[in-house]
């Protein structure tokens, strides 16, 4: 009990009172200090800056200023790349139709979108046409009276029972009953075919791949447009 009494004893005594001296401590001066004149000087400037900034912000383009540009616009355009490709086709619809003649499309129509512009009459016979054929600038349609055998020409179907194929209506099948044609050329044919349009001459023939001039002479005289 003495030995916890002593150490209550102690505690009491050195518990701070509130009465002890401080220690007088010295604090360095600081180095820089900006009085209230300097501040409202810096402030001054800041807000002319800023000013100045909005003013010349604001302010008409110089011409010179106008010219680079001008001349920046004219780089840009000249590194556009232009399309070759026309927005349009027109054709030439004649024949049993109520309105003959120029029919402009946009690109990528067939052959059953201008029909529908140029209006078949009653004894039109549309069943000789590929309706589904994409149409090519420039191509005409001849759209003839039922029971008239179209005649084989340059641009116009093969009459039935005339034993000729239409490069330009012949699927794959029927594509392959030409002498010395097999299945890759068929479709070979019908690519180019869908490719260009049509064809418009039976020596585009030549231009598909696997067809040269020996197989051309053997199905020439086999084929029409």
């Amino acid at each position: 009990m003495n030995g916890v009494n002593a150490l209550d004893r102690i505690k009491e005594l050195t518990r701070p009172t509130g009465e002890e001296d401080l220690l007088q401590v010295s604090y360095p001066a600081p180095r820089f200090t900006v009085s209230l004149k300097h501040a409202l000087i810096v402030a001054a400037v800041l807000l002319v800056a800023v000013a100045v900034w909005f003013v010349a912000r604001s302010s008409p383009a110089t011409e010179e200023q106008v010219e680079q540009e001008h001349e920046w616009g004219q780089e840009w355009e000249a590194g556009a790349e232009p399309t070759d490709a026309p927005e349009s086709v027109v054709v030439s619809v004649v024949g049993e139709v109520e309105h003959p003649g120029l029919v402009t499309l946009s690109q990528g129509a067939r052959v059953a979108d201008a029909l529908e512009q140029a209006v078949p009459l009653p004894n039109a016979d549309i069943v000789t046409l590929n309706q589904a054929q994409l149409l090519v600038d420039g191509q005409q349609l001849h759209v003839l009276p039922t029971g008239v055998a179209p005649a084989v020409e340059q641009g116009q179907v093969a009459a039935p029972g005339t034993g000729l194929i239409s490069l330009n209506s012949a699927d794959e099948a029927e594509l392959m009953e030409l002498d010395g044609v097999g299945e890759t050329t068929a479709a070979s044919i019908i690519a180019h075919r869908e490719e260009i349009g049509s064809f418009t001459e039976l020596e585009q023939l030549l231009d598909v791949s696997g067809i040269g001039p020996a197989k051309f002479a053997a199905i020439k005289d086999e084929v029409s447009l």
